[in-house]
């Protein structure tokens, strides 16, 4: 069943913000829904309403939600086009070196780990491989830049100090530093997390059924 216009209405803005679009204009467009209607529009987002520290499930809960959602995507959306514009603007030296300042480093991978697990993302990770709604095809709202890695990459810049701790300590990784914090667009930490996960599955099964050349006789 597609989406009653009003859910569309609601959808549309926050994907698609209007010029000089803020929190509390987007509250205000907001408050002339009903609770159902916003409800809905969470879903679409896939965005959870229920938390273990806060009940947002109530109407101003999902006007909350969407405004934050909102202003993720909307910092998420500045920030490239700033880079963009330093890159455009700049010498072939600086070029160089904005795009060197995006590569991946030992430490990046870490980082991303922790962002994911935290309990802002921890409980949507299961959702990101279901398959994409029409309309998020339609709007290209897809791989790397649906909502929820748009809201990763503006996290991903976040200082806070729960991303940046390694834990247990082991001497094998004295030289990862998750603080240290190289910008990344929203679709390189999806490809980034796709080859975390890669590597995750081939030890499962490097451990559950380890190849003849590595069982126990066979050296």
């Amino acid at each position: 069943m597609p989406p009653i216009p009003s859910v569309t209405a609601i959808v549309s803005r926050i994907e698609k913000p209007e010029a000089g679009d803020t929190d509390d204009s987007l509250r205000a467009f907001l408050g002339a829904f009903t609770a159902k209607e916003l409800r809905s529009a969470c879903k679409i987002f896939h965005v959870k309403v229920r938390t273990k520290n806060a009940n947002m499930d109530n109407k101003v809960g999902y006007q909350t939600m969407l405004v934050q959602l909102s202003h993720a995507r909307r910092e998420s959306e500045e920030a490239e086009s700033d880079q963009r514009d330093k890159m455009l603007q700049g010498s072939e030296g600086q070029l160089v070196q904005a795009l060197a300042s995006t590569r991946k480093t030992r430490h990046c991978s870490f980082r991303l780990v922790n962002i994911l697990f935290s309990e802002k993302f921890c409980d949507r990770l299961g959702s990101m491989g279901t398959q994409p709604k029409r309309r998020e095809l339609d709007a290209g709202a897809v791989g790397g830049n649906n909502a929820f890695w748009k809201e990763v990459a503006v996290e991903y810049s976040n200082d806070r100090e729960e991303y940046g701790r390694l834990v247990p300590r082991d001497g094998r990784f004295d030289a990862i530093d998750p603080g240290h914090i190289v910008l990344h667009d929203s679709e390189k930490l999806k490809q980034m997390w796709k080859d975390i996960s890669a590597k995750g599955a081939l030890r499962e099964r490097l451990v559950d059924r380890p190849p003849p050349s590595l069982q126990c006789g066979r050296w």
